[in-house]
């Protein structure tokens, strides 16, 4: 019978000393993550003060500008000013291109009338959500969207 308790404190004593040891790991895994994100929030932090200085010091700069520009009214027009951008030059075959695939969106638009359109239509025409979903074979979640988007009041159905 004692040698069944021994058997049984030492299984006990394994048990435990393996939860132990899993704890452990646990516990210094968090502590590392834990000392990570510390990490992480002083480089954020560092970088924001930064960032704010910089915006300070640039501020402080502009003042002074203005303040030089408001005190100097004839120093404004012996600056420089930039030139307006000039359009990149496009080859012709890439101006035809453009201008062909212009046309034939502008063709396909101007044909039958788009989705959004068409729900709007049939909205308008006093179909319930459910019912404009099954004509265009559409979600009636997409439809109440949709129609929820453009600001019409969706009826229940």
């Amino acid at each position: 019978m004692s040698t069944l308790l021994w058997l049984l404190s030492f299984v006990l004593h394994g048990v435990l000393l393996y939860a132990v040891i899993i704890l452990y790991t646990r516990f210094s895994a968090l502590k590392e993550t834990e000392r990570q994100q510390k990490k992480i929030l002083e480089e954020t932090e560092n970088t924001l003060a930064a960032f704010l200085l910089e915006l300070k010091e640039e501020n402080e700069r502009l003042e002074d500008t203005k303040s030089r520009a408001d005190q100097d009214p004839g120093a404004e027009d012996a600056r420089p000013r930039p030139e307006p951008q000039k359009e990149p030059d496009i080859p012709d075959h890439m101006e035809k291109l453009i201008s062909a695939t212009e046309r034939v969106e502008s063709e396909e638009n101007s044909g039958a009338p788009s989705f959004e359109e068409r729900v709007s239509e049939l909205y308008e025409q006093g179909l319930t959500p459910a019912e404009i979903a099954r004509r265009m074979k559409s979600g009636k979640t997409e439809i109440e969207l949709f129609l929820k988007f453009r600001g019409k009041a969706v009826k229940d159905s």
